[in-house]
């Protein structure tokens, strides 16, 4: 049913988007994901292990849980807000895998969305989608925007605020940005 849907109707809609990642649609990784006020809040800052993801607002009624995205994975402002999305019950977004977004956290009421991972192998066969750190990620241009910034990834992350009671209990390897590739004044406290 979602391999219908991914050929008859996203990967007309993407390749129209995104002619490069979306020339072929050769597999996916659909879920579901479902927020709730006091329990899954939000998701940390990340990127999609896709080409390019969909991602439909399934229903409920709620307040907050917005999106958030900021650059491309390894750009010069990877970590730069660019604008905030509003879900809506029944409204989608497209958008490429290698952006950085995260789920904001909901205020109240329950979210749930369904995500489809589209993968396009001929697209990572030539290796312009890697998320390898060292030879795709430029020098930051700036400071990164509080948004944008990831408890998970970010090494500079407790400078700018503090990590959630959650993040606190995980043992965190954050790698972001890769060394040699920090803006200029780039400082972690110890």
């Amino acid at each position: 049913m979602i391999t219908a849907f991914q050929q008859t109707y996203l990967w007309p809609l993407s390749r129209h988007l995104f002619p490069v990642e979306a020339s072929q649609f050769d597999n996916h990784h659909s879920f579901i994901v479902r927020y709730r006020a006091g329990e899954d809040l939000g998701l940390d800052m990340h990127t999609d292990d896709s080409d390019v993801t969909f991602n439909v607002c399934l229903g409920e009624e709620f307040t907050g849980a917005t999106l958030s995205f900021c650059g491309m994975f390894g750009a010069v402002n990877h970590r730069q807000h660019r604008f905030t999305y509003h879900h809506e019950v029944g409204r989608a977004i497209l958008h490429l895998g290698s952006r950085r977004h995260g789920a904001d956290d909901i205020q109240s009421g329950r979210r749930s969305n369904l995500i489809v991972w589209n993968h396009n192998y001929a697209y990572r066969a030539r290796g312009v989608n890697s998320w390898d750190r060292d030879s795709h990620y430029e020098q930051e241009e700036c400071i990164p925007s509080p948004v944008c910034l990831s408890y998970t990834h970010d090494r500079d992350y407790e400078v700018y605020k503090e990590l959630p009671e959650a993040a606190k209990k995980q043992k965190r390897k954050p790698w972001c940005p890769p060394p040699g590739c920090e803006y200029e004044g780039y400082h972690v406290e110890s």
